[in-house]
């Protein structure tokens, strides 16, 4: 190892395209090349850097140590130096013709390293993903094969999912790694990278970064579960503070409420996983983009870049466009009338498509497929997710719907992405943030045929925001008006009760 090699290095300057290489990068443990590398703190809004030496005359940016193909940034190793901040030509970059030209703005300077938890926690992810062979090439291609099934090279989070389901239950992976509220900030993170679209899949150029945030939200989710003492998926203020000492971050008691108002952005007294999330990247990358941290990617904008990257019928496939009550109102009667009517002759021809290996049973990605080619009006993911458990939960099924289950999924796709839209349309204050305040839940009521008077209206609202918050999550919505309104509300959304 190098003597005099520093413990961290900082580019700043960079305007261009790939602004995504300023920050700062930290020592990793061991050399490249004979010469010191770096990493990127997480995680420049979904796409990870390293700063290595090539092994023959350039220090070189790029997404993954070794990787040619995504490289942002070079500079010629001269004079010979033990870190690219000593060289003395400038560094660089591609411009927007795919030429390469100098850009004397981008300046590179040693800085302290940091001993901080949660950068250490970042730069132990490297060892443990060399460990599992995530890191070579190889092993990368071989892996995506996998989840790839289909070769489109586009992946759902639903693929996803079924992909870490599999190499956790059968050892390759550790269980840790398999965490849902830990998948989803991965996923939705990954696909927000620079290489890829913010759409609604993760593309093949994006996939080392979705495994490196797989194991860093799983990080992150072991270290907030632990803070939750009363496991109710948030963190009060008592619990923030004994976390932080557990943790060995020692925060005066006024120092700690005023980080945790800092976390807590809506006031309502509890922590959420997203905004811990927001507040470690806060914490790790001082200077990054906040920008990143928003969780909501717009349905307008989804398919922008899978057009332009692949064209119109590949859009048609993928794109999740504006919905409106009258689009509603017309998947509801072919959805009510294959169920009332209980054809047989489409019911059996859907399953088909849908259990294409024939087998009788079908799985979260499976039928995330069948939604997105026979329904894409339905193609919302948390509305999935919450009919693929409640149809399981109502069958007693730990991981996979049955054919004789098949309508109740049917009805259970249709009522929760209507559900979903109707939530999403009750978000009138513009935030977007699938949180719903009281005059939300009443407008929802209203437009999904529930009668009630204001004053019950509050008393429900209040049961389900037990933390006196003044917002509700889709999921706790959805499990109040299941339990609530259910089956009453099902005659009006999705047909006969008794397929719920």
């Amino acid at each position: 190892m190098a003597q005099d090699a520093p413990k961290a290095v900082k580019i700043q300057g960079c305007t261009s395209k790939y602004e995504l290489i300023n920050g700062t990068y930290e020592r990793v443990p061991s050399d490249h090349n004979g010469k010191a590398a770096f990493v990127s703190r997480m995680d420049h809004g979904g796409t990870n850097c390293y700063i290595f030496h090539t092994g023959k005359a350039r220090w070189v940016i790029s997404k993954r140590i070794d990787d040619g193909q995504r490289c942002y940034a070079f500079r010629k190793d001269e004079p010979a130096v033990a870190n690219p901040s000593l060289c003395q030509g400038p560094w660089v970059t591609a411009a927007e013709d795919g030429s390469w030209s100098p850009d004397s703005n981008i300046s590179c300077a040693l800085v302290p390293g940091t001993n901080d938890m949660f950068v250490k926690m970042r730069l132990s992810l490297e060892k443990e993903m060399t460990d599992l062979g995530l890191v070579e090439t190889t092993s990368l291609k071989q892996l995506w094969r996998r989840l790839d099934v289909n070769g489109n090279n586009v992946v759902s989070l639903a693929e996803v999912d079924k992909m870490v389901v599999e190499l956790t239950d059968g050892g390759t992976w550790p269980s840790w790694l398999n965490n849902k509220e830990a998948l989803m900030r991965a996923f939705t993170n990954a696909k927000g990278g620079t290489d890829g679209g913010n759409d609604d899949y993760i593309e093949k150029c994006e996939f080392h970064d979705l495994l490196l945030n797989i194991f860093w939200f799983n990080k992150l989710w072991k270290v907030f579960d632990d803070i939750d003492e009363d496991d109710d998926r948030r963190i009060d203020l008592r619990e923030f503070q004994q976390g932080m000492h557990k943790l060995g971050l020692q925060l005066p008691h006024e120092e700690a409420r005023k980080t945790f108002n800092e976390i807590d952005s809506d006031r309502g007294g509890k922590v959420l996983f997203i905004e811990f999330c927001a507040y470690i990247r806060k914490r790790v990358n001082p200077d990054d983009n906040v920008a990143f941290d928003t969780h909501v990617v717009s349905h307008q904008k989804a398919g922008a870049t899978l057009r332009k990257k692949h064209g119109d019928a590949h859009s048609r496939a993928h794109f999740v466009q504006k919905k409106t009550m009258s689009q509603f109102d017309d998947v509801e009667a072919v959805v009510k009338k294959i169920i009332t009517e209980n054809d047989q002759v489409k019911l059996r021809t859907m399953w088909q498509h849908l259990d294409f290996n024939g087998n009788g049973e079908v799985s979260l990605a499976e039928i995330d497929k069948f939604v997105i080619e026979q329904f894409p009006l339905l193609n919302h993911k948390p509305a999935l997710m919450r009919a693929y458990k409640k149809t399981l939960a109502d069958s007693g099924k730990k991981d996979w719907v049955e054919k004789h289950e098949f309508k109740s999924l049917l009805g259970n796709l249709f009522y929760f992405n209507k559900l979903f839209w109707l939530f999403d349309e009750a978000d009138q204050d513009g935030a977007s943030d699938r949180r719903m305040n009281f005059q939300e839940f009443k407008w929802c009521l209203s437009n999904s045929g529930v009668k009630m008077a204001e004053p019950r209206a509050q008393q429900e609202f209040n049961k389900i925001d037990a933390n006196r918050g003044g917002l509700i999550l889709f999921d706790e919505f959805c499990l109040w008006f299941t339990k609530k309104e259910c089956p009453q509300a099902m005659k009006t959304l999705a047909g006969p009760s008794e397929m719920m």
